[in-house]
């Protein structure tokens, strides 16, 4: 993680957003920002809103946590857990709207970045 984290940082990134599918018996998306990091958080909720809005995914919640790349990236950072992928319907949205998931994530940068000017 600290090479990404380095990596993102030596390109002064403006945004860090990092991707996962969750595990562990649950349904639904999550989005994760930085203890304290009042722009990470409103970039979190704004990709969150995007994939409940628009694929209709369990809003789990959006919550702050010390995950390395929320901590080691200067940039405003998400981490976003777009479903479950041991959960068979999760699973299946995964696969058959991986676009969909996409472009809701893009749409909620987008939103957050309009919402900065």
């Amino acid at each position: 993680m600290h090479e990404i984290c380095n990596e993102s940082n030596a390109w002064g990134a403006d945004l860090f957003v990092s991707i996962h599918c969750n595990a562990g018996g649950g349904t639904g998306s999550e989005t994760f920002y930085y203890y304290g990091s009042t722009k990470g958080r409103r970039l979190a909720e704004a990709i969150q809103k995007q994939m409940v809005d628009s694929i209709g995914t369990v809003n789990r919640r959006v919550e702050a946590k010390g995950f390395a790349v929320l901590s080691g990236t200067v940039a405003v950072a998400a981490l976003v857990e777009t479903a479950f992928i041991d959960n068979p319907r999760d699973a299946r949205l995964l696969v058959e709207r991986e676009d969909d998931f996409a472009r809701a994530i893009a749409r909620g940068i987008t939103d957050f970045c309009g919402a900065e000017r």
